[in-house]
């Protein structure tokens, strides 16, 4: 690769942890691949990119869009459609000014402005597809796209043949090279010689995992299991402000920043069925519990759940199940040394740890 060279690119990417973190991914192997490459971030400023982006040291340029497909006819439709037609406007005026070579679309609502605006700007497109089922927008624009890249087999039948092409969900390059379970029990207060949980509800939490928790917490202290419990931002006052859920075994997060350690840590992942958080278990091999989001765009969390369980690789708890089962059944999951191999080893036979090189790849191949 000529060192040299300084290609612009703006990444469309937004709403949620399962658009954003893809759109890094994919930024941290363009830095390292070509190190002049020049990123912009295009995001809404009512999400969690706005903060979460330039953490990651990017800059990134905010749209004044928050709604979804669900919101187009309600009672918000009307202010979704002024809210939208000036974010396309917003969006066109970023990329005339940035002036890229190309957009990439993680998907998702926040990202439909900046790939219109390409398209209309005539600046060659592609999209990556994280879900077993694809989204609105990347449906959408598939056919405008230069590449469209893909997570599971499945998905190919929603776009272009000659344009699409498996290459797993790229994932962040701490997800690659975690520290070691005592360095990171360590470095979490933790004990290593004592079972650990690792709950993740999600970018937003998930309160019925929550009161999953809260139910079962008396059980856990009776076994001397730990958690580490990422609650999120509607229920963290709630739990936190009572000093029963206050122990030792206990780490409570509002959001985990540091997810490698808590990755490293784990002995069992407990989480929502998001398309990368699935990406990263699949790597890391650690035995997992699903706990769709039934509602869910186009149900794609059950459906992203169904692969890893049809191949043995997860366990799956209905949402409405969860607050009777989630502590008994990842009790039941500790104490099975077999049960936990297998679902480690089948894991690991669906991760696609160069799923972000084959990305940029592409990227380069259109562009250079």
């Amino acid at each position: 690769m000529d060192n040299n060279i300084s290609p612009r690119i703006i990444i469309g990417s937004g709403g949620t942890g399962g658009h954003i973190y893809p759109g890094l991914a994919i930024a941290d192997k363009l830095k390292k691949k070509v190190p002049k490459v020049n990123i912009l971030f295009i995001g809404s400023k009512h999400h969690m990119e706005m903060k979460e982006i330039p953490r990651f040291g990017y800059p990134i340029e905010g749209i004044s869009i928050s709604g979804g497909k669900n919101k187009i006819f309600s009672i918000y439709g009307l202010f979704l459609s002024i809210e939208l037609i000036y974010s396309l406007f917003v969006a066109h005026k970023i990329i005339n000014k940035f002036s890229p070579d190309i957009v990439v679309g993680t998907g998702g609502f926040v990202s439909l402005p900046t790939l219109y605006a390409a398209k209309i700007n005539k600046v060659p497109i592609l999209i990556q597809e994280q879900n077993s089922y694809p989204g609105l927008t990347n449906r959408i624009f598939s056919r405008y796209a230069n590449k469209i890249c893909i997570a599971y087999e499945q998905v190919k039948k929603f776009f272009p043949k000659e344009k699409t092409i498996i290459t797993g969900n790229p994932v962040r390059s701490e997800i690659l090279q975690l520290p070691s379970k005592k360095e990171s029990c360590i470095r979490l207060g933790l004990n290593c010689n004592k079972p650990i949980i690792l709950s993740i509800g999600g970018s937003q939490g998930s309160n019925s995992i929550n009161n999953a928790w809260i139910k079962g917490l008396d059980k856990l202290i009776q076994f001397d299991i730990q958690l580490i419990w990422q609650i999120g931002k509607l229920d963290i006052h709630r739990i936190k402000k009572n000093q029963k859920y206050h122990h030792s075994n206990f780490i409570l997060m509002e959001y985990i920043e540091n997810i490698q350690v808590c990755y490293a840590a784990a002995d069992i992942v407990v989480s929502r069925a998001g398309a990368i958080t699935i990406a990263e278990i699949c790597i890391i091999g650690k035995p997992y519990i699903l706990i769709p989001f039934p509602w869910s765009s186009d149900d794609h969390q059950n459906k992203n759940a169904k692969i890893l369980y049809d191949h043995e690789a997860a366990l799956i708890i209905k949402n409405e199940e969860v607050e009777n089962r989630l502590v008994d059944s990842t009790i039941q999951l500790l104490n099975n040394a077999i049960m936990k191999e297998r679902m480690s080893k089948n894991i690991l036979q669906l991760g696609k740890p160069k799923a972000a090189d084959d990305i940029v790849n592409e990227i380069l191949q259109i562009i250079l």
